[in-house]
């Protein structure tokens, strides 16, 4: 009787959670099928194969700008991941590995500032940039993107090593740098691989900041782009989804790409004081 119960249980739980799964993968479902239609209303929309085009995709790449938009959005999101993966992964180390007098204050200060919402330094750092007169500059995208999150991920990370690790490497006259070069980064790759995913998809999908930092397409990213192409009146949502696929599809394919080291990477971080 029990055993019956509990596959009676299992199936429930199976026929739930395929149904979760489907009821999230519908958006992508509707913004599949809208970009292969013309159409301006979001709500009527065609499943007849036969009304299926491709020419919303052509007039997106027709776009004046498109491929500026393309190679900004390239070049920020991996120049941001590369800056983040160098300064949160130093940091980390010197945190995880380094006590100096202060060093749990500042750690738990830097903490703290993970509640602060980035809408509210927007205006500061808008200010800012306008006195360094970096409007329209592509280092105000980039050096925004290192965060705590990435900090203290790969923290986490480092302090989950073994001390003999690090103990041997000193017996062997290993000096801080090469530690953490040869030792502690081929170790940790996996979280530096979920840091990398994390942050690609941040900054390739970031629309506030650079819409208000951006001026021209000589520094304009793929999402601020497309949103300008949206007419005033008329909308036509079948462009509209397509440019929405086009700008879905790299995060996506880094992350199935990767998805092992991913996993791996947060499966491995645990929380170690």
């Amino acid at each position: 009787m029990k055993k019956g119960y509990s596959k009676v249980l299992s199936a429930l739980g199976y026929v739930f959670f395929v149904s979760l799964a489907l009821l999230m993968l519908l958006p992508f479902a509707y913004m599949l099928v809208c970009s292969l239609q013309e159409t301006y209303s979001p709500y009527l929309i065609s499943f007849n194969p036969a009304d299926y085009t491709l020419d919303n995709f052509r007039k997106t790449f027709a776009v004046s700008g498109f491929s500026l938009w393309v190679r900004n959005s390239i070049v920020i999101s991996l120049a941001g991941v590369l800056l983040t993966l160098a300064v949160c992964s130093l940091g980390a180390f010197a945190f995880a590995k380094k006590h100096f007098r202060g060093s749990r204050g500042l750690m738990n200060f830097l903490m703290i500032s993970m509640a602060i919402p980035f809408t509210a330094t927007v205006v500061p750092l808008w200010l800012m940039m306008g006195k360094l007169k970096m409007i329209d500059n592509f280092f105000p995208l980039i050096a925004p993107i290192p965060s705590m999150l990435g900090l203290l991920l790969i923290r986490q990370a480092i302090l989950a090593l073994p001390k003999e690790l690090f103990e041997s490497a000193r017996v062997d006259g290993c000096r801080d740098f090469r530690i953490y070069w040869n030792i502690v980064l081929p170790v940790i790759r996996p979280i530096l691989i979920t840091v990398a995913i994390l942050y690609f998809a941040r900054s390739w999908n970031s629309f506030l900041w650079p819409l208000i930092i951006s001026n021209t397409d000589a520094t304009r990213t793929l999402p601020v782009g497309l949103a300008s192409i949206q007419g005033t009146h008329t909308i036509n949502y079948g462009i509209t989804m397509a440019g929405a696929l086009m700008n879905f599809l790299p995060p996506f394919l880094v992350y199935v790409f990767f998805q092992r080291y991913f996993i791996a990477g947060i499966a491995g971080t645990g929380i170690k004081n």
